[in-house]
C-alpha cells in the first residue's frame, strides 16, 4: 500500500512520477505523469484542483482564478478536459457532515462565507479546534494558515484562547493579521490588543497604517483611538477607516478636528467611513457610527471647519456628512 507521501495529491490513486516546484519549492505539488501534465496545460479536472487546493490553497498561480473556477472547472486550459461524474469535487452540502472535508473544502474557497461558516458552527468547537490544529502545524503553506486563523476568529474564538496564545511566541509577519483577527474573538481585550501593539511597535513607518487596519479592526475598540492617537503624524485613510470602526464619539471626533491636520482630516474621513461604500468591504461589515452625538452641533462644527480648512476635499467631504448625517450620527 502506498503511503499518503508517495499519492498523487491531484487523482489520490496513482503513485507520485512529479515533484512540480515552480508555485512553490517549500511545498511543492506531488504529482503522477498524468495529473502534472493537466497541471501544466491548466487542464485539471475538477476533482484534482479541488484536492490540491484543500492542501495548497486556491491562491497559487497554477491554482488561482485566473485559470480555475471555485468548483474547480479550468478556464484556459491548452487541452481539453473531459469531465464525468467521479471527477466533480463535493458541495458544501456533501462535505458539511465531516469536520475533516469541511475544513478541506472551507480552504479550497475564495472566501468562507456565511453557509461554510454556519456548516463549521455545526460541529463540536473543540473537535473542530484539533482537527484545525493538526492541520495547522503539518502545513508549511501560509495562505492555508491564514484561512485556518479565519476559521479561528468567526467560528470557534474563546475555546481556542490557549492555542491562540501560544502562536505569538513565535508568529510569522505574513500572518499577523489573521492571527490578530483570532484574537479579537478568542482573547480578552486588553490581553490582545497588548499582544498586537507589541508586534506594530517593529512595523515600518510607512507599513503602519495599512497593517494597524488589518491587524486591529476587528477589535472595535476605544483603546485603538489612544493608540492612533499616539502613532499617526500624517494623513493615511487607513487611520481613518480604523478609527471608524473603534467606537468613535462624537466629542473624540469634535477634538480631533479642533486639533487640525493630521487628526482632522482623519476624523472628516472616519466619519465619511461610516457611509455605506465610503470605507471599503472591511468597514461595511462594521456598520460603524459616530456614537454619542449632540446633534445639534453637528452642522456648526462641520461648517466651521470647512471655513478654515476649504480645499476641495474637505469641501466634498462635509457635504456628504451633512447629507448623510442621519446614517452616521447617534
Amino acid at each position: 500500500m502506498l503511503s499518503n507521501q508517495s499519492i498523487c495529491e491531484a487523482c489520490q490513486h496513482r503513485a507520485v512520477d512529479v515533484i512540480e516546484t515552480t508555485d512553490d519549492p517549500v511545498q511543492p505539488y506531488r504529482l503522477c505523469a498524468s495529473c502534472h501534465e493537466r497541471l501544466m496545460d491548466y487542464a485539471l479536472r475538477p476533482i484534482e484542483w479541488y484536492n490540491l487546493a484543500s492542501v495548497h490553497g486556491s491562491f497559487k498561480p497554477m491554482l488561482h482564478d485566473d485559470l480555475y473556477d471555485e468548483d474547480g472547472t479550468a478556464c484556459q486550459p491548452e487541452t481539453e478536459v473531459i469531465v464525468t461524474r467521479q471527477d466533480l469535487p463535493p458541495s458544501l452540502e456533501q462535505a458539511q457532515s465531516d469536520v475533516e472535508a469541511l475544513l478541506s473544502f472551507a480552504v479550497t474557497r475564495w472566501y468562507v462565507e456565511d453557509e461554510v461558516i454556519s456548516a463549521l458552527k455545526q460541529h463540536d468547537a473543540l473537535e473542530l479546534l484539533d482537527a484545525l490544529k493538526t492541520r495547522y502545524e503539518q502545513t508549511p503553506n501560509l495562505d492555508v494558515k491564514a484561512r485556518l486563523l479565519e476559521i479561528v476568529a468567526d467560528v470557534i474564538q474563546t475555546p481556542a484562547a490557549d492555542w491562540v496564545r501560544s502562536l505569538w511566541h513565535d508568529v510569522d509577519v505574513e500572518l499577523l493579521d489573521s492571527l490578530a483577527s483570532a484574537t479579537a474573538t478568542s482573547l480578552p481585550t486588553e490581553e490582545g490588543l497588548k499582544r498586537v501593539y507589541d508586534k506594530l511597535d517593529a512595523i515600518e513607518p510607512k507599513e503602519l497604517p495599512s497593517v494597524a487596519f488589518l491587524c486591529l479592526y476587528r477589535f472595535r475598540s476605544p483603546d485603538v483611538l489612544d493608540w492612533i492617537e499616539s502613532n499617526c503624524d500624517a494623513f493615511d485613510s487607513n487611520w481613518a477607516r480604523l478609527a471608524a470602526v473603534s467606537m468613535p464619539t462624537w466629542h473624540r471626533m469634535n477634538a480631533w478636528l479642533e486639533r487640525g491636520r493630521p487628526f482632522s482630516l482623519v476624523a472628516l474621513e472616519a466619519m465619511v467611513s461610516c457611509v455605506e461604500g465610503h470605507g471599503g468591504l472591511y468597514v461595511d461589515t462594521q456598520s460603524p457610527r459616530i456614537l454619542e452625538t449632540h446633534l445639534d452641533e453637528i452642522e456648526p462644527v462641520l461648517t466651521a471647519y470647512e471655513r478654515n480648512d476649504s480645499v476641495p476635499r474637505v469641501r466634498r467631504q462635509v457635504a456628504i456628512l451633512l447629507q448623510n448625517k442621519d446614517d452616521i450620527f447617534t
